[in-house]
């Protein structure tokens, strides 16, 4: 009893699995067009090269239809029969024309170039191949790189044979260098290989030595003078403005003396010549007093006055 049921499982599983595969395989197929009705055109060429069974016929593309047969006619001319599905078949229309496309790269394949709003066409009916020749059009559209190339070439060969030459100017600016380059080897400084003279060079080199020292002797004197200045401002204008204050002082003291003094002479009298000569020489004393005064007074006003000169 176990063991029917155990077939009956592995029946049914079995049967399940197939079902499964069966409806897989129809919905792939399905869905790829194998089972969709097709339409058969075709064409004429004067050769098979290029073309075979199951080659691609493309539109913008895409893969619409494949060619299903090729055969030989009577007057040596090739047939050949291609096939699309329904729903490509609305661009094989009136006025349709074939195209076999080889590229250098790839594999070749047919271009279908139709005209969309004409109407579509009945089956069986034959289209016109177009022939063409890839590998001369090619040719022809690089034709003008190929000239561009050449020229290049021809130009690259003329500076090369120009830099060869023994009188170029890239020859001479490498002597040049080179010659320089020995200069610097051979000399003790780069200013002798400038100027070629050693002499020269050292005479430039003492020239800037003596600048050198005269700028050091300079700044020793500037210092020197400024110490001086330094100096002088101590040790003589403050002791001399000093010695302007007690002359001033003394001077005051004597105008002073000299106002008592010629009241005492007014009153002994004015009869007396050798009075009238005192007299004369100490008011002309006094006026010089005055006047040392007042430039004494003019000094003290400005400190910065180094000469006075006296009445």
């Amino acid at each position: 009893m176990q063991y029917s049921k155990m077939k009956l499982a592995v029946g049914i599983f079995v049967i399940t699995l197939f079902i499964t595969i069966t409806t897989f395989l129809y919905l792939v197929l399905e869905d790829k067009g194998t089972f969709n009705k097709r339409y058969n055109y075709h064409f004429t060429t004067d050769s098979a090269s290029f073309f075979s069974v199951g080659m691609p016929l493309k539109f913008s593309g895409f893969d619409i239809g494949v060619i299903d047969d090729i055969s030989l006619n009577d007057d040596g001319t090739v047939f050949m029969t291609f096939s699309v599905d329904e729903n490509n078949r609305r661009w094989i229309t009136e006025g349709s024309v074939l195209m076999i496309i080889k590229p250098l790269i790839g594999s070749a394949h047919i271009e279908v170039y139709s005209a969309i709003d004409n109407e579509v066409l009945e089956a069986g009916t034959e289209l016109q191949m177009l022939q063409n020749d890839d590998i001369n059009d090619m040719i022809s559209k690089l034709e003008p790189a190929v000239d561009k190339i050449i020229s290049v070439i021809n130009n690259i060969d003329s500076i090369t044979a120009d830099i060869a030459r023994d009188d170029s100017n890239l020859k001479q600016t490498m002597q040049n260098i080179k010659n320089f380059t020995a200069k610097l080897s051979n000399s003790d400084s780069i200013l002798s290989s400038i100027t070629g003279d050693k002499a020269s060079t050292q005479s430039i080199i003492d020239s800037l030595n003596k600048t050198t020292e005269i700028m050091k002797e300079l700044h020793t004197i500037s210092k020197n003078i400024s110490k001086t200045t330094s100096s002088l401002d101590s040790s003589i204008m403050n002791p001399a403005s000093s010695a302007i204050k007690e002359l001033d002082a003394i001077m005051k003291d004597v105008k002073h003396k000299l106002d008592a003094l010629d009241g005492t002479v007014k009153a002994v009298g004015s009869y007396d010549k050798d009075l009238v000569e005192l007299k004369e020489q100490i008011s002309v004393s006094v006026q010089k007093s005055n006047q040392i005064m007042d430039k004494v007074d003019a000094l003290m006003q400005d400190e910065q006055k180094n000469e006075v000169t006296l009445p």
